[in-house]
């Protein structure tokens, strides 16, 4: 423990890439003292870029827990797999344990935040020249560190459940080890500190950017936001009255968590997140949506389905609009090529890697234009082909045969999914993909294993010029999430509330698929599964399907296979689903262990159950 709390601030002030304002553009001097690092404006927002440094960084998601402080989050659950080896496949075969270096990885760079938050907080006020203007930089900045040390906290409970809560100063570098030899916290205090941090912390910041250097900053709303984040995680069934858990104590039998299921944790979730979607403050944030189609040659038919489409492609690509809540910046050129089909014969933009595939779980997840579910509407049929006109506008008057499975789906699939027969997205490109054994991007024609090990890829985050093309943030907190979160807790709370059906439908009223009730689709019998897969489909490659089939303890049942089209044969066949990984998912998996080396020097924590 000791190892990892000592930090020097003039010795690791990296630049965080997390915005796209000229507050990224700092270069740190680390020849400064300790004490000239905090006496002038410059230097202490490069300290504060040194805080934001240790946010989760998306861009790296193929390097999974090893760049970016990101984890195998996408294909280590049900939505996808890497072709690209990383540490999602010992995930995935249960090849891993606390001895891991990937498991030690987010355990330190996370304590390190929250070290470096410490001591920003404890020594921003002596800045000589932040203060001009009469604007109050100083509380500014030492609010979003604090806000920063709680977000930390945060995604440390989420992998590992309750931590160690080290309290606001920062550790003295040669402080003894006995001094921050400390127990874990229960769950319940980990919660409750980090809500009450963010909540002092967003009562002391402007709710929203007030001008362009602000975005990549942590506002008001985004302390809010992130606060309604960690209430959902304590409501849910892995931390919220967890008998499995009952084991789990530390050495003077202190229960690190409760065992007793709290409906009071799903109302406190409700009451956080109607606040923010009632609050004038944040009244500017609303669903991205457009209300008309591209005027290419062909025009795009301006109908409600083609402008759900662009909606839900565009809102990742649109830069800061107006549903983003917080994102991060940086290079998306490694993770945009993960996704690009590895054409054959093409160039620059258009030959990618193939790395990141689609589950068949996930194809199957996404609504029919109908807005059912493909087993619920009798018009679906996953044998044969049809001529079919995709919505993207530089594919217009061009119908062509492509398998039943893809016929007449929702706007969503469309906007994230690459099939076999469709158009690849750059618009300067006449390429049809096709992952058929033989296809332009298939096995048969590539020596290594850049090819999509099911048949898919991703069309999410992609801009439409190929993969070489960057775009301006990677979205890390967006206003359907919230609507989501809402309409979970108001279910688990108050299912009777009409909000659920409101806020559900605002969702699905974007997403261009018919409303539940109002002369639209009946009602669902089952709201907590309606709501459950209207998440899926919304929230895919958001790094949230991971977390939630282990908060809700179903990760069990959905983590055991990824299943996909059978890449190795030509059509017919190539269509028929096969399963491509058997994957192994125990109950200790729910958290992640604690580091061994961690237990090792401070023998007060203990360990996970079964680790």
């Amino acid at each position: 423990m000791k190892k990892i709390l000592i930090y020097t601030a003039c010795a690791l002030l990296m630049i965080g890439n997390y915005g796209c304002k000229k507050f990224l553009n700092q270069v740190p001097d680390d020849r400064l003292t300790f004490d000239q690092v905090y006496e002038k404006k410059a230097t202490v927002e490069q300290a504060l870029a040194n805080v934001y440094s240790t946010l989760p960084d998306q861009n790296f998601d193929r390097s999974a827990s090893g760049l970016g402080n990101i984890g195998p989050w996408t294909a280590a659950s049900d939505e996808a797999d890497y072709t690209l080896p990383n540490f999602s496949e010992n995930v995935n075969t249960g090849a891993w344990d606390a001895t891991s270096n990937q498991v030690n990885y987010h355990w330190q760079n996370y304590y390190r935040g929250i070290q470096a938050a410490s001591s920003f907080i404890a020594n921003v006020s002596r800045c000589t020249d932040c203060n001009l203007g009469g604007i109050d930089i100083v509380s500014r900045y030492l609010n979003e560190a604090r806000a920063l040390r709680a977000i930390y906290y945060y995604h440390l409970i989420r992998q590992y459940g309750p931590v160690v809560l080290l309290g606001n100063d920062p550790i003295a570098s040669d402080a003894p080890l006995a001094e921050i030899s400390k127990p874990r916290n229960s769950m319940d205090e980990c919660v409750d500190y980090v809500v009450s941090e963010l909540e002092a912390a967003s009562s002391r910041l402007p709710a929203t950017p007030q001008a362009s250097e602000d975005y990549g900053h942590i506002t008001a709303s985004v302390a809010d936001a992130y606060k309604i984040k960690v209430l959902l995680t304590a409501a849910r069934p892995l931390f919220n009255g967890n008998t499995d858990y009952a084991a789990l104590k530390n050495q003077d039998g202190k229960q690190l968590i409760s065992q007793t299921a709290s409906a009071a944790k799903w109302t406190r979730l409700a009451t956080a997140a109607k606040a923010f979607l009632n609050n004038p403050n944040y009244a500017n944030y609303a669903l991205y949506s457009v209300t008309t189609t591209p005027t290419t040659n062909p025009a795009t038919p301006n109908t409600a389905f083609n402008r759900a489409f662009i909606a839900t492609r565009d809102v990742f690509l649109n830069g800061w609009n107006s549903e983003i809540i917080f994102g991060r910046g940086g290079d998306v050129t490694y993770y945009q090529y993960s996704l690009a089909p590895n054409h054959s014969g093409a160039a620059g933009g258009d030959k990618g890697g193939s790395f990141l595939s689609p589950s068949q779980q996930l194809v199957d997840a996404y609504f029919t234009a109908n807005g059912l579910p493909i087993e619920s509407d009798p018009t679906y049929s996953s044998s044969g082909t049809s001529s079919y006109q995709a919505p993207d506008p530089n594919d217009q008057s061009a119908p062509r045969l492509i398998s039943n499975m893809f016929v007449n789906r929702e706007p969503r699939f469309y906007a994230n999914i690459t099939y076999s027969g469709r158009k690849w997205i750059n618009t300067s490109s006449n390429i049809i993909t096709s992952y058929e054994f033989n296809g332009n991007a298939g096995k048969a024609a590539i020596a290594n294993t850049d090819y999509s090990k099911t048949g898919y890829g991703s069309r999410k985050h992609l801009t439409v010029a190929g993969w070489t093309s960057g775009r301006t943030i990677f979205t890390t907190i967006r206003l359907a999430e919230i609507y989501l979160d809402y309409v979970e807790a108001l279910q688990e709370s108050n299912p009777s509330d009409p909000d659920i059906l409101l806020y559900l439908n605002k969702i699905r009223t974007r997403a261009g698929v018919a409303n539940y009730g109002n002369g639209g689709l009946p009602i669902p019998t089952d709201m907590r599964d309606a709501i459950r897969r209207e998440r899926r489909v919304e929230l895919a490659f958001e790094l949230d399907r991971y977390f939630y089939t282990r908060e809700w303890k179903i990760a069990e049942t959905t983590d055991t296979q990824i299943r996909g089209l059978n890449i190795t044969q030509n059509a017919p066949a190539f269509f028929t689903p096969v399963v491509i990984e058997n994957r192994v998912f125990q109950k200790k998996h729910y958290l992640w262990p604690i580091p061994n080396g961690e237990i090792q020097k401070v023998p007060v924590i203990v360990q996970n159950i079964g680790w």
